[in-house]
């Protein structure tokens, strides 16, 4: 790992700074920032976030999911939706229902950089 003190983060490379300067690189493309930004907007919620850890233990019906984060069926299945838009969750028809999976467990990675990363905030 790099740490880059003039800009205050660090990157996972294989042994090289070269292989840093690429990654930076590959990040700034228009695309991948385009990419990066709708998968944040995807986890800029914390319902969304509570769907995710519960589809990491195992997968659920909706209906299963509206009891777990106690909230309305429309609104989790809004929130399904954009997960599913963003490539985090699946959705596989089973009979009249619906089953809802982790698509993307990396997911997870970026959620816990992001606790660490974070800063204490009231509530």
């Amino acid at each position: 790992m790099i740490h880059n003190s003039n800009r205050n983060f660090v990157i996972s490379t294989e042994g090289s700074e070269s292989s840093a300067s690429a990654a930076l690189l590959e990040l700034s493309s228009a695309k991948n920032i385009k990419t990066i930004s709708s998968l944040i907007r995807a986890l800029d919620s914390p319902l969304r976030i509570e769907i995710i850890l519960a589809l990491n233990e195992r997968p659920h019906y909706v209906h299963e999911l509206v009891k777990l984060v106690k909230s309305s069926q429309p609104l989790v299945s809004q929130h399904l939706k954009v997960l599913k838009s963003a490539g985090i969750v699946d959705a596989e028809r089973q009979g009249r229902q619906m089953t809802y999976s982790l698509a993307q467990p990396l997911v997870l990675d970026i959620l816990l950089l992001a606790l660490n990363a974070g800063v204490d905030t009231p509530e």
